[in-house]
């Protein structure tokens, strides 16, 4: 009975969770076309700009009152996986320093792989903040610190989340080199797996970890291709010890112009990445290939006054 009890509370608290997501995602992005004004065309100032490619997140956050809806679908998943993954995130600006974020990943089956995972679900939902150092920190003249929380919902595959809930505390700094339109970047984290009240452990052959990560790197973007280099070193903390992990991702960037994206008819700002990725773990043998991802940024009046919205305009 309490067993069942403690069940019938997780599922209430996921779908509070949930429910609060996206009731964030709609409030904060109605409260965004009130704000438009404050401090430019938001497009504009990212136009020249990278913030994010694959798993990196540069330093930075939006300015005050403004709000950006961030989609990245897992291509790779079609290739790797029984699930497609469809992850979208909602950011504000609280001030021009401390930016909010939300978001949530549901999957649907893959077209290509059949298995337990061949189905439907929410995945889990992601709540966290940044804050923006304005001064620096030491050698790196921009740097942003923050914390994520990611929160399973209802059933999602062991490969999107094992059951636990992860806190993530981060912090990332950057550089601009004297070497013109080149950054030097790094990031370090630590994300910790916690248990997730009533839900039921992942099977005994699922081995729980805890892992810090460093990974340092540098962007080159001259214009609208930019190229990138990246290493990425990791402890994985795991019951009966732990393991080491290193990684190395060399990839492209294409930052879609405004003008193309608006001749496709298409709203936001689009960005196209490519690369190839090597990761060695110890105890385990190299895993490499190319990974692909397609980043849109926008705003929902941005979506709503499109002409995907709207087919028959002309």
């Amino acid at each position: 009975m309490k067993r069942r009890f403690m069940h019938a509370r997780c599922r209430r608290v996921s779908s509070w969770l949930t429910f609060l997501a996206l009731a964030a995602f709609f409030a904060l992005t109605s409260v965004a076309p009130l704000r438009a004004d404050v401090g430019g065309s938001l497009f504009d100032r990212m136009r020249d700009d990278v913030t994010e490619f694959f798993d990196t997140v540069l330093p930075g956050t939006l300015r005050k009152y403004n709000t950006v809806l961030d989609f990245s679908p897992k291509f790779s998943d079609f290739r790797n996986r029984e699930f497609i993954r469809y992850p979208f995130e909602l950011r504000y600006g609280v001030s021009d320093q401390v930016e909010l974020f939300a978001g949530l990943t549901p999957f649907s089956p893959s077209p290509f792989n059949n298995g337990y995972d061949h189905r439907w679900g929410l995945g889990e939902v992601t709540l966290g903040a940044r804050r923006d150092l304005e001064e620096g920190l030491g050698y790196f003249d921009q740097a942003t610190y923050g914390i994520e929380t990611r929160t399973p919902v209802g059933k999602p595959p062991l490969d999107l989340n094992e059951g636990y809930i992860h806190v993530r505390p981060f912090l990332t700094a950057s550089r601009r080199l004297s070497w013109p339109h080149t950054k030097l970047f790094s990031s370090l984290s630590y994300d910790r797996s916690v248990n997730t009240p009533g839900r039921k452990a992942p099977p005994p052959t699922f081995n729980r970890q805890h892992v810090a990560e460093v990974a340092p790197g540098l962007l080159y973007k001259p214009g609208v291709y930019g190229w990138f280099g990246e290493y990425e070193f990791r402890h994985l903390q795991e019951v009966d010890g732990y393991r080491l992990s290193h990684g190395a991702t060399l990839g492209m960037i294409w930052d879609v112009p405004l003008k193309r994206s608006k001749s496709w008819k298409l709203p936001g700002k689009w960005q196209i990445e490519l690369a190839y990725k090597c990761v060695k773990e110890e105890g385990r043998g190299v895993d490499q290939g190319i990974v692909t991802r397609v980043r849109l940024r926008t705003t929902l009046r941005e979506v709503l006054n499109s002409d995907l919205a709207h087919p028959l305009r002309r």
